[in-house]
């Protein structure tokens, strides 16, 4: 049986439609997984980072000098950031608190591994105290795991259909 130049260019046709539609979902999909995976690895909103100036950091935590406590300016995903060592929900007063507790962790010189810790501890300490709705929670991917999965399947699910079908087609010569 002889092909039709019609059934060439639909074939063209559903080929040049399954790339536009497969290639956005497969690629989104993947993209949207990475993030996804990647979402609970850095710091959270109530990290305390110890650093050193000129250091790079992420958008998330507080980046303090390691030798003299105060608040870093740094660059890192985002460009360039000043910690300000005010925690999200925290009042004016806790703040207030985390800064006299470094002042007083301060006054033998460097802050020791120790005093990091214990500076940690202090923010955890005050963290855990806060209402429901006013602490902030750390970034999770799990949503973007989801979408990703969701589109990267439905890509895969598409792609197969459209495999299939050509194979049928190629198989009883249209």
């Amino acid at each position: 049986m002889r092909r039709k130049s019609s059934d060439s260019t639909a074939a063209a046709l559903l080929t040049l439609v399954a790339g536009a539609v497969l290639l956005p979902l497969l690629m989104v999909g993947a993209i949207f997984l990475i993030i996804g995976l990647n979402a609970g690895s850095g710091p959270g909103p109530y990290t305390v980072l110890f650093a050193k100036a000129g250091d790079e950091c992420e958008r998330i935590g507080q980046y303090l000098d390691a030798s003299t406590g105060e608040p870093l300016s740094c660059s890192g995903p985002g460009g360039f950031r000043t910690s300000s060592l005010d925690f999200p929900g925290f009042s004016r007063e806790q703040n207030d608190e985390v800064r006299r507790w470094l002042t007083t962790l301060l006054r033998d010189g460097e802050l020791s591994l120790f005093d990091q810790r214990a500076i940690q501890g202090k923010v955890e300490g005050i963290a855990a105290e806060l209402p429901p709705g006013t602490r902030v929670e750390r970034e999770s991917g799990t949503t973007r795991i989801w979408i990703g999965a969701g589109l990267t399947g439905a890509g895969l699910l598409l792609g197969s259909g459209f495999a299939r079908q050509w194979l049928q087609n190629r198989r009883s010569g249209f």
